[in-house]
């Protein structure tokens, strides 16, 4: 796998190559931060379900200051750090805790937070207001989820600025407007 654009583009990544995480294909993680490029600045961004932190790491190289990376399974979150280090990216914190666990456990607020839980975690809601609090107002939270996944079109005060299907999987894009 490799970093699509910005300071780090083309260097190589490593997959997890775990049964219990699903990579986002260069080309969909492409088109993702495409959809939110004219959105993307800021010191922060959190990758709650990391896997190998392929999202955050593309985060980082087009712009974002740090990255915090997520993950339940320790060998995905081994994989995140591995990668970090071989990308020489220092700017990086690392967490080994269930989802809803994690904002007891967080220092920050984020200008984005990336959140692409397994396809059969589909309480979407619930996902969302576990780390609707830490979100910066004008904030970006970007959502992978099955197709097929029943999503708001608003919540609390984030409103949805894209949505877009490839293949098996949906990516909404909401904003945190004040």
């Amino acid at each position: 796998m490799r970093i699509i654009a910005g300071k780090l583009r083309h260097r190589i990544i490593e997959m997890t190559n775990l049964d219990s995480t699903r990579e986002t294909q260069d080309k969909v993680r492409g088109a993702i931060f495409n959809m939110i490029g004219p959105y993307l600045e800021g010191d922060y961004c959190l990758d709650l379900f990391a896997g190998s932190g392929a999202m955050a790491i593309e985060a980082y190289s087009r712009g974002i200051n740090n990255i915090v990376m997520n993950d339940i399974n320790k060998k995905a979150l081994d994989i995140c750090k591995k990668n970090c280090n071989s990308l020489g990216i220092t700017n990086s914190e690392f967490y080994n805790v269930d989802y809803k666990e994690f904002k007891n456990i967080n220092r920050h607020e984020y200008d984005l937070i990336i959140l692409d839980p397994p396809y059969k975690m589909d309480d979407i809601e619930n996902i969302i207001d576990s780390v609707y609090d830490i979100l910066k107002n004008n904030a970006i939270l970007v959502y992978e989820m099955g197709k097929e996944s029943i999503y708001p079109e608003e919540y609390k005060s984030l409103k949805l600025i894209k949505n877009k299907e490839y293949g098996i999987k949906r990516v909404v894009v909401y904003k945190k407007e004040v």
